[in-house]
């Protein structure tokens, strides 16, 4: 949502312009809606409020992956690999006198 003060309007009053939605249906076990519901009372929110703040966070929270996967393609078809040969070694070496250097 975006609230924003509008001139001639009164300092604490806002209007709230609201972005496009659109309409999504899922199934959720019984338990877990009862619970969705009890927590939408408790905040005062709407069920529907709860279950988007979750989708964005969910998205938000595992964004890394994809792009962390999508540089590594851009690295492979670059040529920018390791050999696995190579990484084997570094790893075993670990906890040695004299561990090897990363792997380039």
């Amino acid at each position: 949502m975006n609230a924003r003060a509008l001139p001639g309007v009164p300092r604490l009053s806002y209007i709230v312009f609201m972005a496009s939605t659109d309409m999504l249906t899922l199934r959720l076990e019984s338990k877990m809606n009862k619970r969705l519901g009890q927590l939408a009372r408790a905040l005062d929110r709407s069920r529907s409020w709860l279950v988007a703040e979750a989708i964005e966070k969910y998205l938000d929270d595992n964004r890394w992956q994809v792009e962390a996967i999508e540089e590594g393609v851009r690295d492979a078809d670059a040529g920018l690999i390791v050999p696995h040969g190579d990484v084997e070694k570094w790893v075993k070496s670990w906890g040695k006198k004299k561990p090897l250097r990363k792997p380039r």
